[in-house]
């Protein structure tokens, strides 16, 4: 059963059967549709969708990359993840009841404790042990190696990681061109370690007609559960907290250049937050002292 279809199910179920308000079952359609949105449409709406999900595919880290992701992006508060949460939790409750599914993926979820919330970013050591995980003897190795170096010096999202061309990055200017949220562009710096990382990954990376920089193994444009798989199975080889999403190591970016003192407000610029008025590329930015403090960066 694919998830609009389960979810659709599931309304019906409350509505006909639990006789729930009209308006609480709304509510958890609107959490249950956006969860499913972000599983089809790689976070981004603008981007091409991947396909229906099945319910019996969906694993405990879908959700919790899908919270995670509400927390570090769309900075949802305790009170807010708690009823997503609720809303996940019910649904694959009743999927299990059913018989629909034989495991239940969300059985483990807790809700945030009010005024705490989790760890978003990783020390420097722990972002060290990330980096020296892959094995740089293996074509795979290095194209891992490259993607988290990239998602550790630059903060780009996930999505964005994905939609990179090799055509983006521009080793003499220093920078890659990034398109982001609403299909803005801007420019990223890219410091030594992580240019030597993609330079190491051209030399090796298969012959291709996909412009894309990262490839799958059938050497079509890498997917955004690819990139997820590399982050978990790199950050439980390492080990380190297995709730480390791609979001944490976009956080763990910013964290590291607050702590070199580059204003709050460059550093959401550079992320491409969508709460920052930017008519054109770094308007607002020290394009210097943010490259200064990339530069700084070495795990």
């Amino acid at each position: 059963m694919t998830l609009q279809s389960a979810i659709s199910r599931f309304l019906s179920y409350l509505l006909t059967e639990r006789n729930l308000a009209p308006r609480t079952v709304e509510a958890y359609g609107y959490d249950l549709r956006r969860w499913r949105s972000y599983l089809e449409h790689a976070t981004e709406p603008e981007e091409e969708p991947i396909g229906p999900w099945r319910v019996d595919k969906v694993s405990d880290w879908d959700i919790k990359d899908y919270l995670a992701y509400l927390q570090e992006e769309r900075n949802y508060k305790p009170a807010t993840l708690s009823r997503v949460i609720s809303s996940i939790r019910v649904f694959f409750d009743w999927l299990a009841e059913g018989g629909v599914i034989s495991g239940n993926p969300a059985r483990r979820l807790h809700n945030p404790k009010r005024g705490k919330m989790l760890p978003v970013y990783l020390t420097q050591a722990e972002a060290r042990k990330i980096l020296a995980i892959p094995d740089r003897a293996t074509d795979e190795g290095v194209r891992d190696y490259a993607m988290l170096t990239l998602l550790l010096m630059t903060g780009i999202r996930l999505s964005e990681i994905v939609g990179l061309d090799i055509s983006d990055i521009e080793f003499e200017g220093g920078v890659i061109r990034v398109l982001g949220k609403g299909r803005k562009e801007r420019l990223v710096p890219i410091n030594g370690g992580a240019s030597g990382a993609v330079r190491s990954w051209l030399e090796i990376r298969p012959a291709s007609e996909a412009p894309s920089l990262f490839l799958s193994k059938k050497g079509d444009r890498v997917s955004r559960r690819t990139i997820q798989h590399v982050v978990r199975k790199t950050v439980k080889a390492a080990g380190l907290d297995p709730r480390v999403s791609p979001h944490k190591l976009r956080h763990t970016f910013a964290t590291s250049l607050y702590a070199e003192e580059v204003d709050l407000r460059d550093i959401q610029e550079l992320l491409g937050h969508s709460d920052i008025s930017s008519t054109s590329i770094y308007t607002h930015t020290n394009v210097e002292k943010v490259r200064a403090a990339v530069d700084k960066l070495s795990l």
